[in-house]
């Protein structure tokens, strides 16, 4: 996933000038940033949570919308 990260930066970066980069710079910074967020609370399938509250906030929608489909198929 880095190399294509990379490569996409160096894309974005051949293509722009100034101020146009530094925005670029930025928004890529700030997805990698977000990426890594998620990954540190996502692994292999699994959730990560503090409390029962946390993983039941992040479980919850899915589970009811897998016991609705459940139901209706």
């Amino acid at each position: 996933m880095e190399t294509v990260v990379d490569e996409m930066e160096r894309a974005y970066l051949d293509a722009c000038d100034g101020d146009a980069r530094d925005a670029l710079r930025r928004a890529l910074g700030d997805a990698l940033q977000e990426l890594a967020a998620v990954d540190r609370q996502v692994s292999r399938g699994f959730v990560r949570a503090g409390k029962p509250a946390d993983l039941a906030r992040k479980l919850g929608p899915e589970r009811r919308a897998r016991q609705g489909q459940g139901a209706v198929g």
